[in-house]
């Protein structure tokens, strides 16, 4: 006699048949898709109108089928409709229901766990909930939380604790929504792990610590990287954007011809050779594609012949190739005239010159190319776009695919005739299903990179411009830029490889901000000047206080705070080594390392103390807090009444400094450091070359002469102080 208790007695027929599921939960719909209903075995969200567009077709497509037991397909159809239905009023009577609905990718999950559960269960020839005890939940744990070799079985890793937690909370739902489900039901009384959550159950942290596990790139990768994206997008983009003008109107028009199977007239092939030998053009050249099916055919390797593209030769006649009797009489004419001519690809034959990227040499901007060569360089184009777009805007993946075609705007409200550009797309992370509209401000560079994108894509206005992207690697955007970069076109155009290392929009976001708070003055990577970068940012930041910028202003000025704090630091310990500060600020800076360092070694006597970098950076966070980071200097901006910059313009108080009126060789709060002596020798060196130049006026060279003595003192001053005793 089983010790089990009888199962439950099911409500019978389902509350929710013949719903339809989209107005259950209430989602907007596109006309002309079907709508899916509680009987169907798979439920489709492809009609979704507010669906992100990075949702994959396989997570719009809801598989019941996969349940082997009829009865608890349809509590995972009860489960799922009452997770993204929550304010339905048979949900809401639930006291143990969620009450926020939960999204359609979560939802598509869960299924997949459901599945897996009760699976299992069918696996061990249990056919009710009832008979579900806590040992089998335990043990589905354990076997489900393991990663294994799928040859060989054996355990390669655990799970993480978080991921496991849905998986925990899934199987409680079948309790917690179990007045709900009219298939199947736990025995009275049980819960799977009774009371304790998800996060008890599995050992997750409840609020995990934020760490940015996420490492920025490297100058080595991202100066070669966007040097690439811009000679792709500024130099060689409206030459590509031509080209696919040219390739898609041939390809149109070949389309709209009535196309005939042979040749069999040699008068009209003649006329075809002649044309081409009288102005010199080769004959079109084969796709080696073509040329391999040739070879495997049964073609001489060395045939004269073997490269030549009949089809595309005999195209003004309309006919798609030659035949055999055609081919055989004029062979000697078409050899004759492929050694007078040769042969070769269509596209690109006579190109515009474009100076390479390191050089500035002029040479044709492109070699001959075949059709599918075109649609490569077509397509590594638009890859370049989306690269750049996401290294200088910050924007997550999901906010690249939300780019619509037409997204970028331009404005001038304040009259000043400086152009502010903005994209509009939606953020989806965080916030409620089909995501928020939102702005983003950008530099001119992203609004050339968005104009030519529009220009290689087929989508229409309000059409996704990059569309869903798995990633930027495998297979994606940077494996084709990589290629092309490393191929001889890269090659020929002076492009720097780009090293093999993981790139991805996480990583390009967190480069962007570490680059814009370590250097807000510098230069990121080639031509992109950061304090540009910085207004465009901030001025995103004051628009939309609560938009998707603000997120990212939060980030940025999160790391330019450890930036700050970390070149205190290091300007400490360089004081501590007898390097000190040079310009009219260093006596201050000083005054306040000296302090610093008569604390740290004031401790009770006989007692051993270990200073360690964590001491001084608590000791140094307020002085680091006023540092205001520049390419030639360090501004520790503590009282707007001393600043030179804000005398200079006339204002009297500032919540910052006036970078571009800043001379800190004379400013009392500034300093220079061995940091900024390579900025003030290229100034000194290039006032040197201009001074020498007879093009040059008298009242400038004067100008000049001028700043090249304070460059050099400044440098004598930093040299003098790093040589000092401390």
């Amino acid at each position: 006699m089983s010790l089990l208790p009888a199962p439950a007695e099911p409500a019978g027929r389902s509350v929710f048949a013949g719903a339809d599921i989209a107005a259950t939960a209430c989602l907007a719909w596109r006309d002309g898709y079907p709508r899916p209903r509680f009987e169907n075995d798979v439920w489709s969200f492809v009609g979704w109108a507010d669906a992100p567009v990075q949702m994959r077709l396989a997570e719009k497509n809801w598989p019941f089928d996969r349940v082997t037991n009829p009865r608890w397909r349809v509590i995972v159809k009860e489960l799922a409709l009452a997770w993204i239905a929550s304010q339905d009023e048979r949900v809401l009577a639930l006291p143990h229901a969620r009450r926020i609905p939960r999204h359609p990718r979560t939802i598509h999950a869960r299924i997949y766990h459901l599945t897996f559960w009760l699976n299992w269960l069918h696996e061990r020839r249990i056919t009710t909930l009832a008979a579900v005890t806590q040992d089998h939940c335990e043990a589905f744990l354990r076997e489900y939380g393991v990663v294994r070799d799928k040859e060989t079985g054996a355990v390669l890793r655990n799970k993480a604790p978080s991921g496991l937690r849905t998986v925990v909370s899934t199987m409680q739902d079948i309790t917690d929504y179990g007045e709900l489900l009219s298939g199947d039901r736990h025995r009275p009384g049980f819960r799977p792990w009774g009371k304790r959550s998800p996060r008890v159950v599995t050992g997750a942290p409840s609020r995990p610590q934020v760490v940015i596990k996420t490492e920025p790139l490297d100058d080595d990768v991202l100066r070669p990287l966007l040097t690439a994206c811009f000679h792709l997008v500024d130099v060689l983009g409206p030459h590509i954007a031509n080209l696919r003008t040219l390739l898609h109107a041939e390809r149109e028009a070949r389309q709209r011809v009535e196309w005939s199977r042979h040749l069999r007239d040699p008068g009209r092939l003649g006329a075809l050779v002649d044309e081409h030998l009288q102005t010199g053009q080769p004959l079109p050249r084969l796709e080696d594609f073509h040329v391999t099916k040739r070879l495997r055919s049964g073609w001489d390797p060395k045939d004269p012949l073997l490269t030549v593209n009949f089809q595309h030769l005999l195209r003004p006649t309309g006919h798609r190739d030659i035949g055999k009797a055609l081919l055989l009489q004029a062979r000697p004419l078409l050899e004759e005239a492929v050694a007078e001519v040769g042969t070769e690809y269509v596209w690109c034959r006579n190109p515009v010159d474009a100076p390479r990227a390191d050089t500035g040499e002029l040479i044709p901007w492109s070699l001959p190319l075949s059709s599918l060569g075109a649609d490569a360089l077509i397509r590594v184009a638009g890859h370049a776009c989306k690269i750049a777009t996401s290294a200088l805007t910050g924007m997550r993946s999901s906010e690249l695919m939300e780019l619509p075609v037409g997204c970028h705007r331009t404005d001038d409200t304040d009259g000043t005739g400086l152009a502010r550009h903005r994209l509009v797309s939606k953020v989806v992370k965080g916030r409620q299903w089909g995501g928020e509209v939102d702005e983003w401000v950008v530099i001119e560079e992203v609004a050339r990179v968005i104009d030519l994108a529009e220009r290689l894509t087929d989508a229409g206005p309000g059409q996704p411009l990059f569309g869903q992207f798995p990633g930027f690697e495998s297979r994606g955007a940077m494996t084709w830029l990589r290629q092309w970069v490393d191929s001889p076109a890269g090659r020929r155009m002076g492009l720097e490889p780009i090293p093999d290392e993981p790139v991805h929009p996480r990583r390009l976001r967190r480069t962007l901000s570490v680059e814009m708070a370590a250097r807000p003055g510098g230069l990121l990577a080639t031509k992109v000047h950061f304090k540009h970068l910085q207004v465009a940012t901030s001025e995103g930041y004051a628009g939309r206080p609560g938009g998707a910028q603000a997120v990212f202003h939060h980030e940025w000025k999160k790391e330019e705070a450890r930036q700050k704090l970390k070149r205190t630091v290091e300007a400490y310990r360089q004081f501590e080594q007898g390097q000190l500060p040079a310009g009219p600020g260093a006596d201050a800076l000083l005054a306040t390392f000296r302090a610093v360092e008569e604390e740290l070694v004031d401790h009770e006597p006989g007692s051993a103390k270990v200073v360690t970098d964590r001491q001084v950076e608590l000791l140094l966070k307020k002085k680091a807090s006023v540092l205001r980071l520049s390419a030639a200097n360090y501004c520790w901006f503590e009282d707007p009444a001393k600043a030179l910059c804000l005398k200079l313009a006339g204002t009297k108080s500032a919540a910052a400094p006036l970078t571009g009126l800043c001379d800190s060789s004379r400013c009392p709060q500034a300093t220079h450091h061995m940091v900024h002596r390579s900025v003030w020798q290229t100034a000194a060196d290039n006032s040197i070359v201009l001074l020498a130049s007879p093009r040059i006026p008298a009242g400038e060279k004067d100008r000049l002469r001028a700043e090249h003595e304070r460059s050099m003192r400044v440098l004598e001053e930093i040299d003098a102080a790093a040589g000092k005793a401390g």
